[in-house]
């Protein structure tokens, strides 16, 4: 059985990006988008450590350009 929020989180996110790309003037937003459900503490705590340490790796991505951000 769906639940109401089912619909209406998809449908508040695409406010909000169409909302945020309106004010700015341009696309800020991939396309898509992932979520995940944490369904236990080990989920939890592999997803702190990824968005804990990924900003670290920044610099070693291949997309990295000094001065940006």
């Amino acid at each position: 059985m769906d639940c109401p929020a089912d619909a209406y989180i998809p449908k508040l996110i695409s406010s909000l990006k169409r909302y945020t790309n309106r004010s700015c003037g341009s696309d800020l937003w991939q396309d898509g988008y992932h979520d995940h459900i944490i369904r236990n503490e080990a989920d939890y705590l592999r997803i702190w450590t990824y968005m804990d340490q990924n900003p670290v790796k920044w610099r070693e991505d291949c997309y990295y350009e000094e001065g940006i951000l």
